[in-house]
């Protein structure tokens, strides 16, 4: 049973994301820009730290299938970004300290590098005529600072989850 309680609360983060982007309305700053929610990519990282690489890079493929198939037309933008940005962060983390910050950094970073690659294919295929300055001050700056919060408020409780789990499979 306790090896299921993971990939449930991947699927609950994965429709967090879509309902928090639904119901949360941060329009009270100003209606131009965009608040776009990667809770599953700050997950699927924590699980890479946290846990091991294999995981966090199953995950990704897993639910980065899920989110283009269900959110977007382009089928692999985010199956192998979110797996390749796990594997990106378990290789910096075995020259860096697993300390909080340097952990809601490199989840940070990860999200700029997703959000320049996703701005990147949808210019070049033609979905997007956004500009790289609009781009930077109405989407990705606010999408790292609602990304950075959200890395802040649950790293505590998202770490000691699974560093128990980690530590009841490695007693099983």
């Amino acid at each position: 049973m306790r090896r299921f309680i993971l990939p449930f609360l991947v699927l609950f983060v994965f429709i967090s994301e879509s309902t928090f982007a639904q119901l949360v309305n941060i329009s009270f700053l100003s209606e131009d820009y965009l608040y776009i929610p990667r809770f599953l990519l700050v997950f699927v990282i924590l699980i890479t730290v946290y846990l091991n690489r294999t995981q966090g890079m199953l995950f990704g493929l897993i639910f980065g299938f899920l989110h283009d198939v269900v959110y977007i037309e382009v089928i692999g933008i985010y199956l192998f970004s979110y797996a390749f940005l796990a594997y990106l962060v378990s290789k910096a983390m075995k020259v860096l300290h697993k300390h909080v910050l340097i952990v809601i950094f490199l989840s940070t970073l990860a999200i700029a590098i997703l959000e320049f690659y996703v701005y990147g294919i949808n210019y070049a295929i033609g979905a997007t005529d956004m500009s790289l300055y609009d781009f930077t001050t109405k989407r990705l700056l606010t999408t790292l600072g609602l990304n950075f919060i959200f890395a802040l408020l649950f790293i505590f409780p998202l770490k000691s989850f699974l560093t128990k789990l980690k530590k009841a499979e490695s007693e099983d």
